[in-house]
């Protein structure tokens, strides 16, 4: 008793120490008191066990993360990488319209464009050509546009619009309207990319 009172002294004021040493002595208090340390204690456990387990998973995501770094930090992934790119940009710059002059492109597209037209039974087709610089590209393409009216026959439309989507250079059919007049006829805005020639 005298020892748990020094002990409490130092620690508490007098009148706290006072009711800790009436309390204290028996049995019953302690026990309480040892379940509410351990209650305390466990707590304090499952507390850090979660912290840990939270710090655990942040290192897992981590380390993921880092791996696929690493594998993307590889020099032979980007080799194959900008070999594939460089195929895919070698194909499709194959598929824009290229001539000596402008003049030639120009008399290549309507040219055609007249062929296909009379190979899909379309009448005769009145063609307006324009050139227009394609701003901001570093290949310096030009957008070669035609102006297409002619008479409309479903059957001889479609068949031309086959041709078109089966070409093997870049076509893109930005508009088509139809008219139904007294004699039906079609508008089509065709555009495609006409590069500079190789010594240009």
């Amino acid at each position: 008793m005298n020892i748990i009172s020094l002990r409490l002294t130092g620690l508490v004021p007098g009148g706290a120490s006072r009711w800790l040493r009436t309390n204290l002595a028996d049995r019953r208090s302690r026990f309480l008191l040892a379940v509410l340390g351990f209650l305390i204690a466990a707590s304090g456990v499952i507390l850090i066990d979660s912290i840990d387990a939270g710090i655990r998973q942040t290192l897992s995501q981590r380390r993921v993360q880092l791996g696929r770094v690493e594998q993307l930090g590889r020099v032979e992934l980007w080799h194959q990488r900008r070999t594939e790119s460089d195929l895919a940009r070698v194909q499709q710059e194959g598929r824009l319209w290229e001539a000596e002059t402008e003049g030639i492109a120009q008399a290549n597209f309507q040219s055609w464009i007249i062929e296909e037209a009379k190979r899909a039974g379309i009448g005769p087709v009145d063609i307006r050509l324009s050139i227009n610089p394609s701003g901001g590209n570093t290949l310096k393409l030009r957008q070669l546009s035609a102006q297409i009216h002619a008479r409309f026959e479903p059957a001889a439309l479609l068949k031309l619009m086959h041709a078109i989507a089966a070409h093997d250079r870049l076509l893109v059919v930005e508009r088509l309207e139809l008219q139904a007049t007294a004699t039906p006829y079609f508008e089509m805005l065709l555009e495609t990319y006409l590069r500079p020639a190789r010594g240009a």
